[in-house]
């Protein structure tokens, strides 16, 4: 006998519908590491008749979307390119959307609008990455956010007028306390709480760190981090190290870190720590530091795949910028390394955090085993760090015959 699904009592069914049209169970991953992730919605559900229908729409409009529509497309291919937010809908059916709990209305007061809008759906969870990039753009491109416009409408989706819990209001509203200097904001819609919009305004009052309070932040949980490593305490240093890289806006997910917010650091220092310096060099400086503590730490843990990936990943960063090259090879003939004998004489800043990583690379592939790495990066680690004296006796130990271990 067939099985009647609509003999299920309602609350199964309920539960049913909000299992399968989820946002959390239609994400997928992203297909490369540079991508946003995607979602995928079986909404073939909603098309088996017209009860099932009503009942599974309920459930799919109990997500929580953002709705966010600017008058520049190629805003919206920045914000999922570069932010790296997965977009749910855009183009025609997000323009049509209207089961959205916050429509995010961008534009430019000064700017000629021609009457065409262009949308996209977000989910939730996705807010603050949708608000950190709008951040880090503004801190890249200073005075962007002057010129634009903000208003926020919120909105129950199934009720017209009900008041929105303080709880989701507050999801929904806070992440915008990053979204500084505007030329105009507003809120409206759904009964917004005057506490929620207060914190919200003033969060936004709150200035950015600047690029001297940034750098001295990262120096000090930077050295956080290196009492944890002393003490034996791994988990915690690691944290404290991506906390440091997130100072200085480098966000770290796993093996990959995305580097925000350049154009912040492009000034001379005028005080802390640094002051005099150039802020990209002090920033340069601490970014290898922290790599190179960040491999130390794997080192102590045994964790040798990750080390060399870190170093590798710095390494090829650093030979790219001077070559031209892109991946390359640690291992083969030294003579493709002669690029190393060049940078030495450059006097570029982070040369001796740049030979510690070398060196801890070295030390991860003879681990692994990948003897024809050893010899090129510890020959350059020695290049870098002339006396370090360890450096040196390992390096000079690798030119006798028959060597094969630096031991």
């Amino acid at each position: 006998m067939a099985f009647a699904f609509l003999d299920l009592p309602a609350e199964i069914r309920d539960q049913i519908y909000h299992e399968v049209l989820s946002t959390a169970n239609a994400r997928r991953p992203p297909l490369k590491d540079d991508e946003p992730g995607t979602f995928e919605f079986d909404l073939g559900i909603l098309r088996v008749n017209k009860q099932i229908h009503h009942e599974a729409k309920k459930a799919f409009e109990d997500n929580v979307f953002i709705k966010i529509t600017t008058p520049w497309s190629e805003s919206i291919d920045h914000i999922s390119s570069e932010g790296r937010v997965p977009i749910i809908t855009k183009g025609e059916p997000a323009d049509d959307f209207q089961s959205f709990h916050l429509w995010v209305w961008i534009d430019a007061p000064g700017v000629p609008y021609r009457g065409v809008a262009y949308s996209m759906v977000i989910s939730l969870d996705d807010l603050l990455a949708f608000t950190r990039m709008w951040r880090f753009s503004n801190l890249n491109h200073q005075g962007l956010n002057p010129h634009l416009r903000l208003k926020l409408t919120l909105q129950d989706p199934h009720v017209p007028n009900r008041k929105i819990q303080k709880s989701l209001q507050s999801a929904l509203l806070q992440p915008f306390g990053q979204v500084k200097d505007l030329q105009s904001f507003s809120v409206e819609g759904a009964m917004v709480l005057p506490s929620v919009e207060e914190a919200l305004k003033t969060e936004q009052a709150m200035p950015d760190p600047s690029p001297e309070e940034s750098l001295a932040r990262a120096t000090a949980l930077k050295a956080t981090g290196n009492q944890s490593l002393q003490a034996g305490e791994y988990a915690a240093a690691l944290q404290q190290y991506t906390d440091a890289f997130a100072a200085i806006h480098i966000t770290v997910s796993g093996r990959k870190r995305y580097i925000h917010a350049d154009g912040y650091y492009y000034r001379e220092l005028t005080s802390g720590p640094h002051q005099g310096q150039r802020s990209d060099y002090a920033r340069l400086i601490i970014r290898a530091q922290l790599v190179a503590n960040v491999m130390q730490v794997y080192l102590k843990m045994q964790e040798w795949e990750d080390a060399r990936f870190w170093g590798k990943r710095s390494i090829n960063l650093f030979r790219s910028s001077l070559t031209g090259e892109i991946d390359a090879d640690l291992g083969g003939d030294r003579s493709s390394w002669a690029w190393v004998q060049e940078s030495a004489t450059m006097g570029f800043p982070a040369r001796t955090e740049m030979g510690k990583i070398m060196y801890r690379t070295a030390l991860a592939s003879h681990e692994l085993g990948r003897q024809d790495e050893v010899a090129n990066l510890m020959t350059a680690a020695a290049v870098y760090l002339p006396h370090d004296q360890i450096v040196q006796a390992r390096a000079r130990a690798l030119d006798e015959p028959d060597s094969k271990s630096i031991d």
